[in-house]
């Protein structure tokens, strides 16, 4: 066990202070960030509507209001049922629909607003804090160690950042730590009661039923039972086995939803398998957000690349060094089941998943365990780690006041919203402004949510030409049209284009 006594009262309080800090981190400026094209989705679906359904509706060339167009489409209305939610969901198998579900019914209690979902997210994330006390209590047995990974959890960018968005992540973060502690608490306690294994079963399938990738986490459990049990306790692994059958019963009605819709699954996920050059330089990337994130961009001059390499190999190494198989095996597997599944077919087939960062967040909790154990096994032993424990907190302070004040960050999709704010702000400031675009729904709704109610909207389909107002009150824009839109509107004599925004994304139609 681990000495306590390692962080003087003093030193502890500041770590609370940080943790405080963190809290509000989440909560500061919620409404702020792009409310981006994922998260319009998790919209458009707890809302009760599908694209397809949607494109079929709105794009008709009826010009409507932002503001109606924002509340029926993004928000729940007694037009759509429960029924209708599920079968948006349906059509979406590769999302577990937990997370969809508790925001449909969220948005029920709270007033419609971006903040209020994102609000949902943010107090989830607070439930990963005891979490993974109670993970390192079981692990370690050790309160420094448990208050030091809070610490680093809570500060972390990485972390901050999923605790703000309208998806899944923040809720997956919690169901693996608690899943993953409640495994090591029936390994621990006498195998007859199997109390404990139901609670354990319960976490894996809500688990399950928020990101279909705990699967990966439940595998590695299991591996790590059974390499455990293999040697005296067998009986634990068939208590494993049990449990996670339990499981996967109770998951079985959403099997059935991603069987029904295989098509729909594989063709949500084909994108995952386009390749991506330099995988390795975004593992180090992604590796180093964990503590520290101001867009440093992933480029082999960066020296914090090296800095979070050597930090993470060198506390694995001190944790299979100096701990017993049952500890350093356990965040091993936690780590590498989920990775080897992430980044093995993208090297024998070629595709990007080990680069989207939000799939390796079992990964990354490993690592951070692995890092809270190095400081706090450091800390009692040269003076210097308390620097360096120090140092990481104050840049992951640094990195979330750094993000905070940005409207679009990295996991915002630069493709998709890079402009989104400075677009919007022309369109606000117009007198009766109009839209015209054929663009694709998710990015107009994106859009959307940031432009006044009182903005007026015309979406058409590709290849046909819109019908302008014949009243002239309307300061008509483009926004991102197609090519053929634009040249055919280039070719009509009675208006000409002008550029609103330099990058392309708007543009004011003139006419003469």
């Amino acid at each position: 066990m681990l000495a306590d006594s390692s962080l003087s009262i003093k030193y502890k309080k500041y770590l609370i202070i940080a943790i405080l800090i963190s809290i509000g981190f989440r909560f500061f400026n919620l409404g702020y960030p792009v409310y981006w094209y994922d998260e319009t989705q998790t919209s458009l679906r707890i809302s009760g509507y599908t694209k397809s359904e949607l494109a079929e509706t709105v794009y008709t060339g009826e010009i409507v209001q932002v503001g109606d167009f924002v509340e029926t489409y993004q928000y729940p209305t007694s037009e759509k049922q429960l029924s209708d939610v599920f079968q948006a969901l349906a059509q979406h198998p590769e999302h577990s629909p937990l997370y969809y579900l508790m925001t449909r019914f969220w948005l029920q209690v709270f007033p419609d607003s971006v903040t209020s979902i994102r609000s949902l997210s943010a107090i989830i994330s607070l439930l990963a804090l005891p979490a993974i006390y109670w993970l390192c209590w079981e692990l370690f047995q050790s309160h420094t160690v448990g208050l030091i990974a809070v610490s680093l959890l809570a500060i972390s960018p990485f972390h901050v950042i999923y605790a703000q968005e309208a998806r899944e992540y923040s809720l997956w973060t919690v169901t693996t730590l608690y899943s993953s502690a409640a495994l090591l608490q029936a390994l621990r306690v006498n195998y007859s009661k199997s109390f404990y294994w139901l609670i354990y079963s319960l976490t894996v399938a809500l688990g399950l039923y928020t990101h279909p990738f705990s699967i990966f986490v439940n595998l590695a459990q299991g591996i790590y039972v059974f390499i455990l049990s293999a040697k005296k306790q067998f009986y634990q692994f068939l208590s494993y086995g049990i449990a996670s059958g339990f499981s996967l019963v109770l998951f079985s009605p959403w099997l059935w939803v991603i069987f029904n819709n295989l098509s729909d699954f594989l063709d949500n996920t084909k994108s995952t398998g386009v390749p991506r050059e330099g995988l390795p330089l975004f593992w180090g990337l992604n590796l180093g957000r964990l503590f520290f994130d101001v867009n440093q961009g992933n480029s082999l001059l960066n020296p914090t690349l090296y800095f979070f390499l050597f930090l993470t190999g060198y506390a694995i190494y001190i944790l299979i060094q100096t701990t017993p198989q049952k500890v350093w095996l356990f965040i091993i597997t936690l780590m590498g089941v989920l990775g080897m599944a992430l980044i093995l077919p993208d090297i024998l087939v070629g595709g990007r998943r080990s680069s989207i960062t939000r799939y390796g967040i079992p990964c990354y909790l490993g690592i951070q365990l692995a890092v809270a154990y190095l400081l706090t096994f450091k800390l009692a032993k040269k003076r210097i780690w308390k620097f360096i424990l120090a140092f990481l907190l104050s840049l992951g302070i640094i990195s979330n006041a750094t993000q905070s004040i940005h409207a679009v960050w990295w996991n915002k999709s630069y493709a998709k919203s890079r402009y989104i704010p400075q677009v919007a702000e022309i369109i606000n400031q117009a007198q009766n402004p109009l839209i015209i675009s054929d663009e694709e729904l998710g990015r107009i709704l994106s859009l959307s949510h940031r432009l006044k109610s009182t903005v007026s909207l015309q979406l058409i389909p590709r290849g046909v030409f819109p019908t302008f107002p014949e009243s002239s009150q309307y300061k008509v824009f483009l926004f991102r049209p197609s090519q053929e839109l634009q040249n055919n509107l280039e070719k009509t004599s009675s208006i000409r284009l002008e550029k609103a925004y330099k990058k392309g994304w708007l543009w004011e139609i003139i006419r003469s």
